[in-house]
């Protein structure tokens, strides 16, 4: 989705929590895995399968069965999670967040985020929220290499695995027309891996987002940095239906599944003559569809279909929601109850379920 609506991260102080018990003992095994330097050490989760098969989380934090259920919204707070598990009937396995060049990573809602027992998802945006965009060029020269050594040492600090981004979504033209040329961001995410290693935040997870359109497929497959510094292949799958537009067109309806095919196809048939090792676990970072104010069951179905659509493909390892909404595009999935029900049987599928539900503070 476009950066202009990227929510910014929240500074107030937040209260205690009730602490998700099966969840926390799941990071506190992935912090003695990530201080082993270990890689490949698969770590004990808190879910037997219902042939009892204990899965488990990689230090990479790959899990050996089933998928991640993740979420992104706005407000981006520790109080609004909160609703949204309620409502949902259970945790979410890792939060998405955004930063630019220059804030504080983690701040005060990350780290109660992954005390709660839950992982992280953190975009760092070339820009500088509020001042305009930062070039590629400028990050690969170090122009910001102090304060972005300093997210690093935070990411660090937090001794989990963290799923760590460089400029979401860069193959969108206008992010491509003002920030440089994809050489440029090459030696911007190679310079950003670098550093990450230098701060010693082994414990980033390095996770290439692309938007997942058609439109964008070319200008994808140059953008990849280097099968060396990336260990998560993601895009983004939205049914937009013409929203941006200004004007919600049932008639364009995409399901899910034809929605992330896009992308999917596109590295396993042509992702090898680019350089990219499509065999790495992937993720779609954000997901939603779009409300049909006469026919929101059919909004509800997009959602329910989740599951059954991932047991297709079973690389996809990772998928977050979107739960936001702009004057022309609706994604707020909580605001609508049949909507909600759509959603909260997809979380409660034992696919998704991968940590089991857990019933949240309320």
């Amino acid at each position: 989705m476009s950066a202009a609506r990227r929510p910014r991260h929240a500074r107030n102080r937040l209260r205690s929590t009730t602490v998700i018990v099966a969840l926390v003992t799941l990071v506190a095994a992935l912090a003695a895995a990530c201080s082993s330097g270990s890689p490949s050490a698969q770590q004990p989760g808190a879910k037997r399968t219902d042939d009892g098969v204990r899965c488990t989380l990689s230090a990479k934090a790959v899990p050996s069965c089933g998928v991640l259920w993740g979420i992104s919204s706005r407000p981006p707070t520790v109080d609004k999670l909160h609703t949204l598990e309620t409502a949902v009937g259970r945790p979410f396995d890792f939060v998405y967040r955004y930063h630019d060049v220059t804030d504080t990573v983690p701040d005060d809602a990350e780290r109660a985020v992954v005390a709660e027992g839950r992982l992280l998802h953190i975009a760092i945006a070339a820009r500088q929220f509020g001042g305009g965009r930062v070039s590629w060029q400028q990050v690969a020269d170090g122009r910001y290499d102090d304060t972005l050594t300093a997210q690093a040492r935070g990411i660090a600090s937090l001794k989990v695995p963290v799923f760590v981004t460089f400029e979401q979504e860069a193959s969108q033209r206008k992010k491509l027309d003002v920030s440089g040329t994809a050489d440029q961001f090459h030696q911007a995410w190679r310079h950003l891996h670098d550093l990450y290693q230098q701060a010693g935040a082994t414990n980033a997870v390095w996770t290439w987002v692309m938007t997942g359109s058609d439109d964008n497929l070319q200008r994808a497959a140059s953008l990849w940095p280097g099968n060396d510094v990336v260990d998560w292949i993601s895009w983004n799958v939205y049914n937009q239906s013409g929203c941006n537009g200004g004007q919600v067109d049932p008639s364009k309806f995409e399901s899910f599944d034809d929605k992330l095919r896009v992308f999917y196809d596109f590295m396993h048939q042509q992702g090898g003559a680019a350089g990219i090792d499509a065999s790495k676990p992937m993720m779609v970072s954000e997901t939603g569809s779009v409300q049909y104010a006469g026919d929101l069951g059919r909004t509800a179905d997009w959602y329910a279909s989740i599951p059954q659509v991932l047991r297709r493909y079973p690389q996809i390892k990772a998928v977050a929601l979107w739960d936001s909404a702009t004057d022309t595009c609706d994604y707020d999935f909580d605001g609508q109850p049949t909507v909600l029900a759509g959603v909260r049987k997809a979380g409660l599928d034992p696919y998704l379920d991968v940590h089991g539900a857990v019933s949240p503070k309320t």
